[in-house]
């Protein structure tokens, strides 16, 4: 199974995305864009693994003492990655509780045998890859006022598989703090 952790994003929120998304995907010349239902904002990448068990043991370490935090959009803003370019919008509001549920987090899977993430943990919700487009798209997306927030009060166990051509992400556990 291919796994990954990730604070879920209500519907509202992901309706705010959906429509940024839609004005820079109108405006590009190439890209790949993440279907609306798999927005989220990333923890941790475990990518192929059996080990659920040890995964949700990781999970309810990790929450011990994280109280329920609130998060807002911060803007757009892109990054190299070894696969190319990835345009994604910055996450902002109580990044040290955030930070805080990552290490722990980060510690609690290691602790279970999986491998640590040794990047700078970047807060994000990635929007697509190889995007193209006019610098003042962006520019136009930068100026627009962004309103939804949303209060974490879980993190999920998504499990990542491609159906029909498109990644599906499907929640196996939900741990909540």
């Amino acid at each position: 199974m291919r796994l990954f952790i990730a604070i879920p994003l209500p519907r509202s929120f992901k309706k705010e995305i959906a429509s940024i998304q839609q004005t820079l995907r109108k405006a590009s010349t190439a890209g790949r864009f993440v279907p609306g239902d798999n927005f989220h904002i990333t923890l941790h990448f475990i990518g192929e693994s059996k080990d659920l068990p040890g995964a949700v043991t990781a999970m309810q370490e990790a929450v011990r003492g994280i109280r329920p935090f609130n998060l807002h959009l911060a803007g757009i803003d892109a990054f190299d990655r070894e696969d190319g370019h990835t345009t994604m919008l910055k996450v902002a509001g109580d990044l040290d509780e955030l930070n805080a549920l990552h290490e722990s987090l980060e510690s609690a899977l290691y602790d279970q045998g999986f491998s640590r993430d040794h990047k700078r943990y970047v807060p994000h919700i990635t929007l697509g890859r190889g995007v193209v487009c006019d610098g003042s798209v962006v520019a136009q997306i930068q100026k627009t006022p962004m309103l939804s927030s949303l209060r974490a009060e879980s993190i999920v166990l998504f499990e990542s598989t491609r159906e029909q051509g498109r990644m599906v992400y499907t929640p196996v556990h939900t741990q909540r703090f």
